[in-house]
Order: structure tokens, then sequence, then C-alpha cells
């Protein structure tokens, strides 16, 4: 016959009551995590870390979105900071401090575009004030400089100032400073074509991309006797293969052109001798592996115990029976003594031990010497470039497994020689460069006392300008001079 499976005592816990347990204990633990991260919000905003506690609260928010609340003080929080930001701002700018206030200005409209909160009209008059001192400030800033004709300063100025004018707020102030700007570098070119002379090829070269800067026309001078074509090369690096080769070329050659030595219509082409070695080597080995591991060893000791007998023996005892009389009667009493004996028990001890396995030792090496060398200077020792560097690699191959030993199969993966090589020619190009404009430099930057067009030579280097070139340009230009090298830096 059927018997029925008997029925849960009401003490029986259920699925249905495990599973309920379970959400419970989750919530709990939810809960009690928001409730800390509430607790530290609230402890950063009374310490005035207004944007932090926000930042959590946005959080929370997002992990509950049902609670109303928490979008709500987040909301609170960020008003709050963006009226001390704001506040900040309009001190600073009272007490003097344009930059800080710019500071704070753009702090207060980056995070405003984060949250994109709606202002109040307090804090719409209070923007609007503070875009008004910036651009009192920028009119000193940048306005002074281009009024006096140097545009270059200006831009700079202005260039400073391009993370707070790229905000929708501040965008008329930009394209103001940005026109002001622009008419100053176009009187400024002007007034520069009048200064140029044909005996003078490098500083009508200046003028000519000074012009260019700001979109005025100047005529492009003769290239300088200095100035060279494109470059040729000899020679080659062996392990290369054609395409590799060419690469190598087309990159050095498009540092040359980039550099203070090249112009498109160049007199002569240097001719760089170019040579060096390209190898990949690759080895196998078999070796033996140990992989160390510990095994729990059973191993049979001895302890001690002891145990409490009681033995039975008999005795007299005296007693009053129930008529008053003394009597004696034997009665079993126990005495109790110990005894201590010996039992074998098992116990467990860590044994150092190793596992051997073999594998196949896989190691690549890539070396790379280059060397290239011309004459671009004849008073001056040819120009030299020269880099080595090799990237060394090795791991083992084999598909043992041995969980004991965190033993696991293993493929190693090396750096593709493209890979490699590709870095390599970019670290080449990088060093050509550098040492391309010091070698101009070098040529034609070191002499103490120099002519406008000798300044405006040296000036081609893209780099900041010695003393006493800057002290001869700057009778033209102003504080230009120490801009110049902006028309003749590499994109």
């Amino acid at each position: 016959m059927n018997i029925p499976p008997p029925r849960p005592s009401p003490d029986t816990p259920t699925r249905r009551d495990v599973t309920m347990a379970r959400l419970l204990i989750v919530s709990l633990l939810v809960l009690c995590a928001c409730s800390s991260l509430r607790g530290q919000a609230d402890s950063m905003a009374r310490k005035g870390l207004l944007v932090e506690a926000a930042a959590i609260y946005d959080d929370l928010s997002r992990q509950n979105p049902n609670d109303g609340e928490l979008v709500l003080v987040r909301d609170n929080l960020r008003l709050r900071a963006l009226t001390r930001l704001l506040s900040d701002a309009r001190r600073a700018r009272v007490e003097g401090r344009d930059e800080d206030a710019e500071d704070s200005l753009l702090r207060f409209l980056n995070h405003r575009a984060e949250w994109n909160t709606k202002l109040d009209g307090g804090l719409e008059s209070s923007l609007r004030e503070e875009v008004a001192g910036t651009r009192r400030h920028l009119q000193k800033l940048v306005g002074a400089p281009a009024g006096r004709g140097h545009a270059l300063t200006a831009e700079q100025a202005l260039l400073r100032k391009q993370p707070l004018l790229t905000h929708p707020e501040l965008s008329r102030v930009a394209r103001d400073m940005e026109w002001l700007v622009l008419q100053s570098g176009k009187a400024s070119c002007l007034r520069l074509r009048d200064t140029s002379t044909e005996d003078s090829p490098h500083w009508r070269e200046l003028v000519y991309r000074y012009c260019g800067h700001w979109r005025e026309y100047a005529p492009r001078p003769a290239s300088a006797p200095e100035l060279f074509g494109p470059p040729s090369w000899s020679g080659a690096v062996e392990g290369l293969d054609a395409a590799q080769q060419a690469r190598l070329e087309a990159r050095l050659t498009q540092a040359f052109e980039a550099s203070a030595w090249f112009s498109p219509g160049g007199p002569a082409r240097p001719e760089f001798k170019l040579g060096g070695r390209f190898v990949t080597e690759r080895d196998s080995q078999a070796v033996a592996l140990t992989a160390p591991w510990t095994e729990s060893v059973p191993y049979t000791d001895h302890e001690d115990r002891t145990e409490t007998i009681e033995e039975p023996y008999e005795a007299e005892e005296e007693y009053t029976d129930e008529d008053g009389k003394t009597r004696t009667r034997t009665v079993t009493k126990y005495t109790s003594h110990t005894h201590t004996y010996s039992v074998p028990v098992t116990r467990y001890r860590d044994v150092p031990r190793t596992f051997e396995y073999h594998a196949l030792r896989l190691s690549q090496a890539h070396h790379l010497a280059v060397a290239s060398a011309a004459t671009l200077d004849a008073r001056r020792s040819p120009f030299v470039l020269a880099m080595q560097d090799q990237l060394s690699e090795s791991g083992h191959e084999h598909d043992v497994t041995f969980e004991k030993g965190k033993v696991r199969p293993s493929q190693p993966s090396f750096t593709p020689a493209e890979t490699w090589l590709d870095a390599k020619v970019e670290a080449l190009a990088a060093a050509f460069s550098r040492q391309l404009a010091t070698h101009w430099q070098e040529s034609y930057c070191s002499t103490p006392s120099l002519t406008l067009d000798e300044a405006a030579r040296c000036a081609r280097a893209g780099a900041a300008v010695p003393a006493q070139v800057a002290r001869v340009l700057s009778d033209i230009l102003g504080a230009d001079a120490t801009q110049v090298p902006i028309l003749f830096a590499s994109p």
C-alpha cells in the first residue's frame, strides 16, 4: 500500500521560508551599506566637501532608483556646491584675484554642464556678473597685448583660457577676444611685410609664416643656402626587408622635413648614410622544472589519558535504631584512585614535496642597431644619429597539470618582431627630430652678436630662443619675440 510522505512539523522551515530569509538578509545588507555610505556623504557635506558628497548620493540614487529622497538630497547638494563655487569666484574677483576667480568659475561651469542643473534667479545674476568680470580680465590679459601689436602673446594668453571659454556662457567673450587677436595679427602682418628686404631670407620666411598664421598673404622667399630639400638615403639596415627599409626611410624623411633644415625648394639634397642591423633570435631548450607543494602526512602518536576508578569495600558503621539503641551494621563504601594510561592517536604534519616535470624553455630576443650620418653644416663635423636597443623575452611551454603545485599548461606569448620594430622606428624618428633641432641651434644660435636675419634663422629650430636672439627680435616684434618659435614648431 502507498505510504504518504511525512508531513513537516510546524517548526521545520520550508523552501519558501528559506528564500524569504535570504531575501531579507540581502535587503538588510543593502540597507546597511546604503546607510553607511549616506553617513559618509553627510559627514563630507558637513566638512564642506559638497561635490564629493553629491557624487556619493548620485551613486546611491542609481543603486536605489525607487528612493526619491536620495535624488532630492543629491540635487540639494549639487545646488549648494554650485552656490559655493560661484561665491568663491565672486569673492576672489572682488579681492583682485582674477585667476583664482576663473578657476572657481571653470569648476562651476564644468559641474553645471555635467549635472545639467537649472539655476535660480540669484545664481543666474551672479553668473552674469562673473562673466562680465571675466571679460574685463581678458581685456587686460588678451586685449592689451593685442592692442600693442603683440598678437602671438595675446593668442597664447587666450589659449590658456580655452577650457573656460569653450562653455556656451562665455561664447560671446571668446568670439570677441578671438576677433581682437586676429585683427592684431593681421595689422602686425602688414607692418612686418614692410620691414622685409631681399637680403634677409630668414626674416622674410618668418614674416611669411607670421602672416600665414593670421590668414594673411606675404610672399615666400627663395630658400636660404643653409636649407635642404628632401633627403636621400644610401646604405641599408641589415635584416630589414624592402618594406621595412622603406618605412624606416620614410619616417626619417618625414622627421627631417619637419625640421629647421628643410625647405621645399632647398637647393641641395642631403645624403644620409644609413647602416645597422636588425635580428630576431629564437631558442628552444628542454628543461626539467620543479614545483614545490606540501603534503599532509598521517602518523601515529601516543597521548596519556587519565581516568578515575571507584572500588567498593565493606565497612562497619554505627547507627541508632528506632528504639534508640546503638547498633552496628555492614555497609558498602567506595574509594577513588586515578589511573593513567597511553593510547595511540593519528596526527598529521605538513611535509614539503617537489613535483618534477619537463617543459620547453622558449626565448626570443629582438636586437636593433641603427646609425646614420650626413654633413649638414660644412663648418662642423657631420651630424650623427645612433641608436641601439633590444628586447629579450622567455617562457616555458608545457601541457602539464598538477593543481597541488599550481602547475597548469603554459604557452608563452612574445612581442611580434614587426610590432617592436615599428615602436623603435618611432623612437628613432623622435630622437632624429631632437638631434636635428640641437644641431641647428649649435650651428646658428651660439653667436653672441646677431643680425635680424641671423636671429630669425635661429628661431627656425622651433624651440625657446636664447636671450641674445630674443633681444634682436624684440626690437621689431616686442613681446612676441619669445613666441616666434611657435611659427616653426612641428605640428
